[in-house]
């Protein structure tokens, strides 16, 4: 597996894999574009930072993850986006894809990386996906995205390496 930074050629295929989520409204999918489309046009603000996750050979991408650096914060960033094609789930690449971005991190001397979630029952693998990779759930907003769905926030302090 290679872990690259995005590319113009990658949009298609990373709106491809979170349609075939099935985990996100079409709004939440145009958000995430939006952050892709942001990083491709302006890299150099760093906002938002994108990586693929791609076969060595060069094949389809598999996954894609976007976080950047929280504003206003000493050493904190945000993981926005992580997705994998469903047909790839459950091979590890999520995990590729989350330790990448914390190394990342810990390159930029950052110190944590918090992640924000809904509490829908369809996100009840992706939450247990974050407890299993070391995040503590930290906050809970009840009824925040919509009656009966909280907005979650993970968090893991990241050690120098």
């Amino acid at each position: 597996m290679k872990i690259r930074p995005a590319e113009a050629r990658d949009r298609e295929r990373i709106h491809e894999i979170l349609v075939a989520t099935a985990h996100f409204t079409e709004e939440e999918v145009r958000c995430a574009m939006e952050l892709v489309d942001q990083a491709h046009d302006d890299p150099a603000k760093g906002d938002y930072i994108v990586h693929v996750l791609e076969e060595p050979d060069g094949g389809p991408v598999q996954g894609y993850v976007c976080h950047g650096p929280t504003p206003l914060t000493d050493g904190v960033f945000d993981l926005y986006w992580i997705a994998v094609d469903p047909k790839r789930q459950g091979q590890g690449i999520g995990q590729l894809l989350l330790r990448f971005v914390e190394n990342e991190v810990r390159r930029k001397r950052g110190r944590m990386l918090l992640i924000e979630t809904s509490s829908k029952e369809s996100y009840a693998s992706t939450m247990r996906f974050y407890e299993r990779s070391g995040y503590d759930e930290i906050s809970r907003i009840k009824d925040f995205y919509r009656i009966e769905d909280d907005k979650v926030v993970y968090c893991k302090k990241l050690t120098p390496s």
